[in-house]
């Protein structure tokens, strides 16, 4: 996909707090510590348009972003390790699993993995979660660039082999390798 603009429009904290519904749209969700925030900058060809940051959990609300004007991409919250107020922390999921299960354009969700962990446990609940609610979902292998090609192939044919006609798709937020890959995957769904 060609990108000729990208913006960020509104955040929010609260359930039921998302925009009114409009362009149809895909969701980013993985670990707190995975690379969305970097995964869609890179997608978008933007620097500093989600923000990033080396402490885990700084995405603490679900954040809208609109493309060319016909699509939102939604950065949801971490999960798993995140630095702040646990109470903070426990809201994240009422919020989540509302926009997930109730949004009328959602359209899909990629759940990034960090490729050199590979799936654990709360990847395969959201997993499961996503399949319980009808939502299509895609695995996308995160940080790429930090394993060799041999270890890399690896990685995305176990990730592959453990979830049959789940799309898997690998990424290097730095090199931008995997981004025609992951196009292709996130505009399917439209």
């Amino acid at each position: 996909m060609k990108i000729t603009g990208a913006r960020f429009v509104t955040a929010t904290a609260v359930p039921g707090g998302e925009p009114s519904p409009g362009p149809p749209e895909i969701a980013l969700a993985g670990r707190s510590n995975v690379g969305k925030s970097a995964l869609l900058n890179s997608l978008l060809g933007r620097r500093g348009l989600a923000r990033t940051s080396r402490t885990p959990g700084r995405t603490r609300q679900i954040n809208f972003f609109l493309v060319n004007e016909r699509l939102l991409l939604v950065d949801l919250p971490g999960y798993g390790f995140a630095v702040g107020p646990e109470a903070e922390r426990l809201a994240w999921g009422p919020l989540v699993e509302g926009y997930l299960t109730t949004r009328p354009t959602l359209r899909g969700v990629a759940v990034l993995v960090d490729a050199r962990r590979g799936l654990e446990a709360e990847e395969g609940e959201l997993l499961e979660f996503l399949r319980s609610v009808g939502r299509p979902a895609a695995v996308v292998a995160t940080k790429l660039d930090k394993l060799g090609k041999t270890e890399a192939r690896a990685a995305l044919a176990g990730l592959a082999a453990e979830l049959p006609g789940v799309p898997v798709v690998g990424y290097s937020a730095r090199t931008v390798e995997g981004r025609v890959a992951l196009w292709r995957v996130l505009t399917a769904w439209l």
